[in-house]
């Protein structure tokens, strides 16, 4: 997981996502460091979606950037789901 995570220091294409993670440490430091390049993933159907949003919920990051976890992040990658400003 570090090893991700300084990764994407490096890489400006890549993004992780939350699924399976178990480790709270890992998870703060990549939303911390990397806000806009984390995405939220619930690791269905191994995870329950509940368990997964709630895993993120109780981490010590800024509301911004859960913000972003939870929907900005995902239209970087998935243009439809992009929020579009007319």
């Amino acid at each position: 997981m570090d090893e991700a995570i300084e990764l994407l220091s490096d890489h400006d294409r890549l993004y992780l996502d939350t699924s399976v993670v178990r480790y709270r440490d890992p998870l703060e430091r990549a939303i911390r460091e990397h806000p806009d390049r984390v995405l939220f993933g619930s690791g269905s159907p191994h995870t329950h979606p509940n368990v997964a949003v709630m895993e993120i919920l109780t981490l010590d990051v800024p509301e911004d950037a859960m913000k972003k976890v939870f929907s900005n992040n995902a239209g970087r990658v998935v243009d439809p789901l992009a929020l579009r400003q007319f």
